[in-house]
């Protein structure tokens, strides 16, 4: 005899048949041994409820992913790590409480990378990823949330300890300092030159070599990755506007808007590759085609366009200033000089 599943009981085990990756109308219906017209239905409740998304809808094709808003960009992670994880953060919260202490944000974020990387808590396995602040956990670390301990942690009086010695060593310093210092103990170089860019252009006054010197630098940290050449080419594009607009003689700072801006949304840009390349790389690699084609790959290209607006504005600012300046005020060497009036008399004759 068969058993006819109630209403709630196929929305259920729509929700667990999506908790990994998403899936199309027609192979959820194969999963739940239902109707097209029955999963259609309860997915479009689903959807008005806000537990899926439709991401991807075509004539022959419509494809629909869960939503449980506690990942970055709703990439999936296993019940077995969400359950490791809450069960981690309430620990923080804990030694927090007992301090009279609340973490912010970046703090608990912190603490919580500062136990998975540590081998002795056993928790390497729980995925980190590299976004616009640093190393943070894939599961978003929110403070204010009431977790509670779903797992009984084999080395649990170890990971306490470490709690213990992360809030002994940063307890009184600022998110940035944190931030700034972790940057420095996994060596991201591409990290560490941000801040420093930060730094100079939140600066009252700053002179415009300062401003190059650490562009050069970022320029030759940046990623080269044959899969998106976007990254160093808008990069390229970015750091060579602001070295013209130098060339020019006009004092950067008097744009600072303008280069705050442009080197803002590089970053957030470049910051959404490093959390696809950590995902996509290392232990528990999650498929790269899969990632971008259901996850970033809109934001991506979203970022790119507004990167691409920003450069555009400023280009127009670099124009304008070309078409009234005069050439003869640029400095020349007198090596540059020479060569300047033998190409001057070259007829392009041997």
């Amino acid at each position: 005899m068969t058993i006819r599943k109630t209403h709630q009981q196929i929305k259920e085990e729509i929700l667990f048949q999506l908790k990994e990756s998403p899936l199309s109308i027609e192979q959820i219906r194969k999963k739940v041994e239902s109707n097209w017209s029955t999963i259609n239905d309860y997915l479009g409740e689903l959807k008005k409820e806000g537990k899926v998304k439709e991401i991807i809808s075509t004539d022959k094709a419509k494809i629909y992913q869960r939503t449980l808003g506690d990942t970055y960009f709703d990439i999936p992670i296993t019940d077995e790590e969400r359950k490791k994880f809450r069960t981690l953060f309430s620990l923080i919260i804990q030694e927090y409480k007992l301090r009279g202490m609340i973490p912010t944000k970046t703090h608990f974020a912190k603490c919580a990378v500062h136990i998975i990387k540590n081998d002795s808590s056993k928790l390497s396995d729980l995925p980190t990823v590299w976004y616009l602040y640093g190393l943070i956990p894939q599961m978003i670390a929110d403070p204010s949330q009431d977790y509670q301990e779903e797992i009984n942690f084999e080395h649990k009086i170890k990971i306490k300890n470490l709690i213990k010695e992360f809030i002994d060593q940063n307890g009184n310093k600022g998110s940035g300092q944190i931030q700034r210092e972790q940057h420095k103990i996994y060596g991201e170089e591409l990290y560490i030159l941000s801040d420093e860019f930060f730094k100079v252009l939140n600066k009252k006054e700053w002179k415009n070599e300062e401003v190059l010197e650490i562009l050069n630098k970022f320029f030759i940290a940046c990623p080269v990755d044959n899969e998106f050449p976007e990254i160093f080419n808008l990069t390229e594009k970015v750091l060579s506007l602001i070295r013209k607009l130098s060339l020019l003689d006009i004092e950067l700072q008097d744009y600072r808007r303008e280069i705050l801006l442009i080197f803002d949304n590089l970053w957030k840009f470049i910051a959404l590759y490093k959390l696809y390349e950590s995902r996509t790389t290392g232990k528990n690699a999650l498929n790269k085609e899969n990632l971008f084609k259901f996850y970033i790959g809109n934001v991506l290209e979203f970022r790119k366009k507004t990167l691409q607006e920003s450069i555009l504005e400023l280009n127009s600012i670099y124009l304008n200033k070309l078409s009234k300046f005069d050439p003869s005020k640029i400095n020349l060497s007198e090596e540059v000089q020479e060569i300047r009036r033998i190409m001057e008399d070259w007829t392009g004759e041997d």
